[in-house]
């Protein structure tokens, strides 16, 4: 082991600067769960990975749909008509998002309220990969990643040749598509830019949206670091349609009982990134900062309410990676820090009978965690160990009510995972690890006296254990999960509020396999069985020991076929089912189950040049379906937003 130090000056210059004197011959860059970008790093334990090439060959339009149809991630419908899906691993219900963690390059998008992550300012041609790492991601990141993290890793355009994309698609409900895309590089400098100009009139009545986005990267560096600053930017307007009752789904399935409400929102993120390997260490830091301004109208018969908020987001995480080699086992260790400040302001007039917020809040984390990870070559031996120590100060401040509420946690998570080779193709793993979720604002917030405090924090024991095999043109996994969680956090409709459930578990188990049929042909296939249960306690006076989680379907299934009907056409199909789930709100299960649903996507592609004409149809068979929906308060009967029917596009793409 030989380990090369400079002075503290010399360091940090060429962490920023990079070595202009280094070649240009660059590794393939990925990003992987040790949250550096390093071409010898291992995919991370179990990782799915969904390449750019699978994603451009597939029916997906959008960053959600990618996720839903090549990943296999539950996910429901916005209720805004942005592209920009609830998403749920493992079986959390309505605060899948809240318990999945969203990153762009590694670094969080995910917010800290009850709204999706922006993946609608995700352009699809700037994705080189993305990481669907299933299980508690806290150890690196902290709260929200308690079911898992989904990578988003973005191309670099560091030495490449000037390219870009244009593209335009039109289809049903007056859909207007146009996105671009430019790249250009020199030896150690790259430049990406990229637009687009969505809109849509959407399915029903009242859900017209807009869409304007815009992105970029500008690195310098060579093989052996970078400095990068990114942006990105996004202006969204959406009608809001409200949902239906269930005689509204039979008689006025596309109507509106709320012809005046709409969300408007914008926001903007900004970071700087670098990286820098001196031997065997690697040093890296991030800088980053998000605001967002939204503003919601809801017009109502009891009154209206318009509410303004306004957030901003700022983070800074520096980290080092120690890889050596003693013997046959090389080891990767990660030690670094998260330092981050959440600030919110919610300023909401009513009339009528609704309630008027003057409201304000602030979140300061500090989290310190390390991880090894270990590889035994000889014996084929993978082994990971990992903590995390975090304080969390939340304080939350209401004019109006009156509250004036804060608290102080002191959170930790672990993990252990161990890989073993078993020959012929075939390894098998196992993972325990305990995770934590603190409650965002939306979740505490307080709408009359007296306030209780804030929410405790959700925390989780997780167990897995696994197989994979990998033969030529052929691949099969398969996982078993469960995840014992204490102080679940949950809405409670009998009083507006969200609270700490008592303690539920999930299980299941995933299965996922490809198989090149032929040289033309090829298909994956992933099914998910999902059981999410109270173990003991009560909601609402009621015992619910033994029932369902509400909105978690017990059986999920996709089918992804792939077919090279001449040399420049491919033909893509895309065949989803999400089995019964109970609705939301129904705790102690005395409704009947939300129905099943099948949907089934196509495109067509057709290359010509430099060009690219695809037609594509969603929801081929024209189902009648909703992806979510929620029962009244005396279990009598349900509302719910109805989902597309049949509807189709065509576009144009020019590549140079």
């Amino acid at each position: 082991m030989h380990i090369r130090l400079k002075p503290a000056a010399a360091l940090l210059l060429p962490l920023f600067a990079g070595n202009l004197q280094a070649t240009t011959n660059l590794d393939t860059i990925v990003v992987t769960a040790t949250r550096f970008e390093s071409a010898q790093q291992e995919n991370p334990i179990a990782a799915q990975v969904i390449t750019a090439d699978e994603i451009r060959n597939s029916a997906a339009t959008t960053v959600g749909e990618v996720l839903n149809k090549l990943g296999g991630v539950h996910s429901r419908i916005n209720f805004v008509g942005t592209p920009d899906s609830p998403l749920d691993l493992r079986g959390f219900g309505m605060t899948g998002d809240q318990n999945t963690l969203v990153l762009v390059d590694g670094q969080r998008i995910s917010e800290n309220e009850l709204v999706s992550a922006r993946l609608s300012a995700i352009p699809l041609d700037s994705i080189e990969r993305i990481e669907i790492l299933r299980g508690s991601g806290s150890v690196l990141y902290g709260s929200g990643a308690s079911s898992g993290t989904i990578n988003i890793i973005t191309r670099s355009a560091l030495a490449a040749p000037l390219s870009g994309n244009v593209s335009a698609r039109v289809g049903s409900h007056d859909l207007s598509d146009l996105r671009g895309g430019f790249r250009a590089g020199g030896e150690r400098w790259g430049l990406r830019l990229n637009a687009q100009r969505l809109r849509t009139d959407n399915y029903r009545d009242n859900n017209r949206s807009e869409l304007d986005t815009a992105s970029g990267e500008l690195r310098f560096g060579d093989r052996d670091g970078f400095v990068a600053f990114a942006f990105s930017a996004d202006d969204q307007n959406s009608r809001l349609p409200g949902a239906r009752s269930e005689a509204q789904l039979r008689s006025d399935r596309r109507g509106t009982s709320t012809p005046d409400d709409y969300f408007d929102s914008r926001s903007q993120r900004f970071s700087l990134r670098g990286e820098r390997r001196l031997g065997e260490l690697t040093l890296a830091l991030d800088i980053a900062r998000r605001d967002k301004r939204a503003d919601m109208f809801n017009n109502t018969a009891w009154g209206s309410t318009l509410a303004r908020t306004d957030v901003d987001v700022t983070t800074v995480s520096p980290r080092l990676l120690w890889q050596t080699r003693f013997d046959q086992v090389l080891y990767n260790l990660t030690v670094g820090a998260d330092w981050s400040h959440w600030s919110y302001d919610n300023d909401t007039a009513a009339t009528g009978f609704m309630s008027a917020l003057d409201e304000s809040g602030k979140q300061k984390n500090r989290a310190f965690y390390l991880r090894n990870d270990l590889h035994l070559a000889a014996s084929g031996t993978r082994i990971s160990l990992g903590g995390r120590k975090e304080s969390v100060r939340q304080t939350q401040h209401e004019r109006l009510v009156p509250r004036d509420a804060g608290e102080r946690h002191s959170l930790s998570a672990y993990e252990l995972a161990l890989q073993q080779e078993l020959g012929a193709g075939f390894s098998a793993y196992g993972r325990i690890g305990r995770s934590f979720r603190i409650a965002n604002i939306d979740e505490n917030r307080c709408w009359t006296a007296p306030c209780p405090t804030l929410l405790k924090p959700q925390r989780s024991l997780d167990r897995e254990i696994g197989a994979r095999w990998q033969g030529a043109g052929a691949s099969f996994g398969a996982s078993l999960f469960e995840m014992d969680i204490s102080n679940e956090i949950h809405y409670f409709a009998p009083t507006f509020s969200n609270i700490n459930l008592d303690p539920t578990r999930h299980r299941g188990i995933e299965l996922e396999g490809r198989l090149q049929v032929t040289a033309d042909v090829d298909l994956a296939a992933r099914y998910t069985r999902t059981q999410a249960r109270f173990r003991d306690g009560s909601y609402g006076g009621t015992d619910v020991t033994g029932n369902d989680v509400p909105l978690v379907p017990k059986h999920r299934a996709s089918l992804n076929l792939g077919w090279q009907v001449l040399a420049h056409t491919r033909l893509g199909v895309n065949l989803s089912y999400t089995g019964e789930q109970r609705y939301d709100n129904d705790q102690p299960n005395r409704f009947r189950k939300m129905p099943a649903y099948t949907v089934t996507d196509i495109k067509l592609a057709h290359d010509i040049g430099d060009w690219r004409l695809a037609l594509g149809v969603n929801n081929l068979f024209d189902r009648k379906f909703y992806s979510y929906g929620i029962v009244n308060g005396t279990f009598t009967s349900f509302n719910a937003y109805p989902e597309d029917r049949r509807n189709a596009y065509l576009s144009a793409e020019y590549r140079f």
